[in-house]
């Protein structure tokens, strides 16, 4: 199964957060979206709200940006 990459690189908190959430509603479970963001604040409130509504979260920095990944249970 593929997972989808979403590129918010150009933004910054709270529309990370807020197209984040958006793009999450569409998924089933066991389906993943990763997020490519810059700024760490982004990256901290993502992953609380996405912990908080039940999904797994992996984070992982790369040199100039953070990757996100979540999974729906």
């Amino acid at each position: 199964m593929s997972v989808e990459i979403i590129d918010l690189t150009e933004e910054r908190c709270p529309m990370t957060l807020l197209l984040a959430k958006r793009a999450s509603r569409a998924l089933l479970s066991s389906q993943s979206l990763t997020f490519l963001v810059l700024d760490l604040v982004s990256i901290n409130d993502m992953q609380a709200y996405f912990l908080r509504h039940g999904m797994q979260v992996d984070v992982k920095q790369a040199t100039d940006f953070y990757s996100l990944t979540i999974t729906k249970e």
